[in-house]
């Protein structure tokens, strides 16, 4: 990607997406002419609209770089195999920040340049993504540490997203054109990136899943904080290292086995037992040593109440149990659908969830089915139009991103575990 130079006012980042949407909406405009490509034509416009909507991601950040983020994860369940790649590149090529840039953000987090307050700091970064990038340095007393520096001005350039929320649907539409409406989706976007802009509460976090997770999950590896060495816009941490999630496929199929049984067991650890969930599932967050799992990142925290959690295991037990009256209850309450809807409509979505849901419901070991989930979805969603439907509660967002980020890796390790007992351990502390 051609660097720039980075755009935070609200009018500067509303007209730069929006000369890539128009270029994009040139390249998709001439699929609706019925006849005037063939297939092969249609693709490639499809790529080249999406190519000028990436690169316009990694040059603003923020949240635009972050919805992009979120579609790589989804490799090619929803978007095809080419296009997913692209996105993908946003987790590793995102424009690093210029050298003024970086002293400017030491200079006001601590008065100090950062070969000031370390004993070595490497200034070219060894990843970048929406919001900081990350460098390597040493601790006055010798420690190995990574440093992950703000993106100057980066929470004024993602609160003028939000304010050009017209231009986020419309990036939103283009990709998905049947997509219903997505302000709850939006607004937990907007909450969460706020929190993210603050590594003071990633600091919290990152204390707060390593003490609860030390004893149970000793091979979940979270990086210990340096606090006088962090700060709003600086987050100083241990170095860990690991392979990337595209090295550990090459492990033996037994240690892929245990990680993906690992990953799974701790995120029911978290969301039914913590009621808290690391919840930005890129593989940029992760390294994998053969019997250990390290995250990188807690950004991107998602809590929950305990009646959130009662309802989504009333949501899950409905599914086990084909009990439509259930079903129903517990998506209304959540807002998937609408008390008008015919029960019809509830019967035939249950029916689609079971036949999705009975794999992950049998005791033994299993894989993950070979079809593509997201295949039979899309042939429901056609029968029904989505336009103008409300999104589900916000919570779902994050959830949702997390589930999937835990699909997608233990899908790409051809992974064969148990689907139960931790699901059912982390029900059992419900009962009443």
């Amino acid at each position: 990607m051609a660097k720039k130079k980075f755009i935070s006012n609200r009018l500067g980042r509303f007209a730069e997406l929006g000369k890539s949407l128009t270029i994009a909406s040139t390249h998709l405009a001439i699929e609706k002419i019925e006849g005037a490509l063939s297939k092969k034509e249609e693709y490639q416009r499809k790529v080249l609209a999406t190519k000028e909507i990436v690169q316009s991601m990694g040059e603003l950040k923020g949240a635009l770089m972050k919805l992009g983020q979120m579609l790589s994860i989804t490799e090619d369940l929803v978007l095809p195999p080419e296009v997913s790649a692209i996105f993908t590149e946003l987790q590793k090529n995102a424009p690093p920040m210029k050298d003024e840039d970086i002293n400017r953000v030491f200079e006001n987090c601590f008065k100090k340049l950062p070969e000031d307050l370390f004993l070595e700091f490497d200034r070219k970064p060894i990843a970048a993504a929406s919001i900081g990038q990350v460098h390597v340095g040493k601790l006055p007393t010798g420690e190995k540490v990574a440093i992950k520096v703000q993106y100057p001005k980066i929470a004024k350039a993602i609160k003028n997203d939000f304010n050009n929320l017209d231009s986020l649907k419309r990036l939103a539409g283009l990709l998905f054109p049947k997509i219903p409406d997505i302000d709850s989706y939006l607004k937990e976007l907007k909450r969460s990136l706020a929190e993210e802009c603050d590594y003071r509460i990633e600091s919290q976090w990152l204390q707060e899943f390593r003490d609860k997770s030390k004893e149970r999950f000793p091979q979940v590896k979270i990086p210990k904080v340096y606090p006088e060495f962090s700060g709003e816009t600086v987050l100083t941490m241990e170095f860990m290292q690991g392979q990337d999630f595209v090295d550990s496929k090459n492990f033996s199929q037994d240690e892929k086995n245990k990680l993906a049984q690992l990953l799974y067991d701790y995120h029911n650890f978290c969301f039914y037992e913590l009621r808290m969930i690391h919840s930005d599932p890129q593989y940029g967050n992760f390294l994998f040593n053969q019997e250990e799992i390290v995250f990188l990142d807690f950004g991107s925290v998602r809590t929950f109440d305990r009646e959130f959690v009662l309802d989504y295991i009333s949501l899950l037990k409905s599914i086990e149990n084909k009990d439509v009256k259930l079903y129903r209850a517990t998506l209304l309450k959540f807002g998937f659908f609408d008390e008008n809807d015919e029960w019809k409509l509830f019967e035939r979505h249950l029916d689609m969830v079971s036949k999705l849901y009975e794999p992950y419901n049998r005791e033994g070991t299993y894989r993950i089915p070979k079809s593509n989930p997201v295949d039979m979805i899309k042939g429901f969603v056609e029968t029904i139009d989505l336009k103008g439907r409300k999104s589900p509660k916000e919570e779902f967002l994050l959830l949702d991103r997390s589930h999937l980020g835990l699909y997608t890796k233990i899908k790409g390790w051809d992974a064969e575990i148990d689907w139960v007992s931790s699901k059912l351990a982390g029900w059992s502390l419900y009962e009443t």
